[in-house]
């Protein structure tokens, strides 16, 4: 049999007149193989997938300011650029730094700024160093002016206008608007900027102490921790810095639920499942076995008070802390306003992607299984656990009920004590009767009594019933004389 020579070097035959080139086939598969994007394990900027956006886009999409490259000329925040240049231009004459100096701290970073984006950055060098250098003396210069309003200009169309510094300020909380938090903290450290503060030189961390301030100011944080517990090198991003703000501290171990103590067993223990005997093995996870998130699910509100469950406010700070003692549910207080369901979703999209214990994801999970009606939300209320300021009870139910929705349980779960507890104690004979008689009554009322024609159709037909009864009972009575 011969061979094409041309086969052998270029060109294969395949069916009659198809004819395949060999070469330029394979560098346009190695051409396509050598652009693809490996993300960076550093990697902590990520786009929202769609399956979250999909369900309410407008949580995740900045409303006045687009902070680097993902939102950078989306229509509709182009009038904002002028006034970013303006700030950065105040905040480099603030510096004392040329703009040569600057753009020469920024290149020295591109490639560290790049790898912390999980996408793409399509965008050329410079381009790109511009978009970084000016959204971060951006957000510095935002953050002195919120922080030392001496610096307030009388011509700030941002801080004169406090709806617009409200909306920016929610902007830099949204996870595709983010810039590396090292960076916005070099930039401050290299510009030995100098305000006529008392205790600023004293200061240990003075970026962190903008920052905190930042979030103070905004209300969403109950109780910072203290400002030296705060290691800058372990903070991602201004939506980091929040949710770790939220959630239980690290050296706290006393409010860790036992089973995400034990993860890092459990971790262990698979990478040995190939080393040890399966009957040890089997021994040693059912210790430490962790419930499966799909099972999870405890009544309502509304059906637990009917079983004996008594609501209180806790008086912890601690969104997680939820408690259940005997018959009591303790839950600390939440305010629900405007913007709570964007910073939420934003925090949990974060957490999906990045976070091994999605503190964020349990919470509104917990709260979407005890809030199915506005009854539930009115016993929240009444008990002084949530604070509506939306207004209607139903816009908190739809809020909880949509923040629950694509949203993956991971197989830590935080409340799993909680889940437990409540069902053991639903569970019960006594209080099972009451869960099932309130769920009939709630069937009932919802089926047969949800309109007054309905409430006075079956009062008409119990009534008639009722007679019948009685003049059965009476013919029975007269023939048995």
């Amino acid at each position: 049999m011969q061979v094409d020579g041309t086969s052998r070097q270029g060109t294969s035959s395949g069916n009659g007149d198809a004819s395949i080139d060999m070469v330029r086939l394979v560098k346009s598969i190695r051409e396509k193989l050598d652009k693809l994007y490996s993300p960076s394990p550093e990697c902590y900027i990520y786009k929202v997938p769609k399956k979250l956006k999909k369900i309410n886009e407008e949580a995740y999409t900045p409303l006045r300011v687009s902070i680097g490259p993902l939102h950078h000329g989306k229509e509709g925040l182009e009038d904002m650029e002028e006034l970013k240049l303006r700030y950065f231009n105040d905040f480099m004459q603030r510096s004392g730094k040329s703009l040569e100096e600057l753009v020469k701290i920024m290149k020295e970073m591109e490639g560290a700024i790049r790898k912390c984006y999980a996408e793409t950055i399509n965008f050329e060098s410079e381009t790109f160093l511009e978009i970084i250098l000016v959204d971060a003396a951006f957000i510095i210069e935002f953050l002195l002016r919120q922080w030392f309003l001496p610096l307030i200009t009388p011509n700030d169309l941002i801080f004169r206008k406090p709806c617009m510094k409200i909306d920016i300020s929610y902007d830099l909380l949204l996870l595709e608007n983010q810039l590396p938090f090292f960076v916005l903290q070099y930039l401050f450290e290299m510009s030995n900027i100098n305000l006529d503060i008392n205790d600023y030189e004293t200061m240990p961390d003075k970026f962190i102490f903008l920052t905190v301030h930042f979030l103070r100011c905004l209300n969403i944080v109950p109780e910072f921790p203290p400002l030296e517990k705060i290691n800058p090198s372990r903070v991602n991003h201004f939506l980091d810095l929040l949710r770790s703000c939220l959630i239980p501290m690290e050296d706290s171990q006393a409010s860790v639920p036992e089973e995400i103590r034990h993860s890092k067993v459990k971790q262990f223990i698979d990478f040995l499942r190939c080393f040890m005997p399966r009957r040890s093995l089997q021994q040693t996870e059912t210790k430490f076995k962790i419930p499966s998130a799909t099972a999870l699910k405890i009544p309502s509100a509304t059906e637990l008070h009917e079983a004996g469950v008594k609501f209180e406010v806790s008086s912890s700070k601690n969104l997680f802390d939820i408690k259940f003692r005997g018959n009591i549910l303790e839950i600390p207080h939440t305010r629900i306003v405007d913007v709570t369901e964007s910073l939420l979703r934003n925090i949990i999209a974060y957490e999906e992607y990045h976070c091994d214990a999605q503190f964020f994801g349990d919470y509104t999970m917990i709260m979407d299984y005890l809030i199915n009606t506005n009854e539930d939300v009115d016993l929240l209320v009444r008990a002084q656990i949530i604070d509506n300021w939306l207004g209607d009870n139903n816009d908190v139910s739809n809020l909880f009920k949509g923040l629950s929705k694509e949203v993956t349980i991971s197989n830590i779960f935080y409340f799993t004590e909680l889940h437990r507890d409540l069902n053991n104690y639903c569970e019960s004979p006594s209080n099972k009767r009451k869960v099932i008689f309130y769920k009939w009554k709630a069937t009932l009322r919802q089926d047969y009594c949800n309109t007054p024609w309905r409430v006075l159709s079956i009062t008409v037909a119990a009534i008639l019933l009722g007679l019948t009864f009685i003049q059965s009972l009476c013919s029975l009575v007269s023939c048995n004389k």
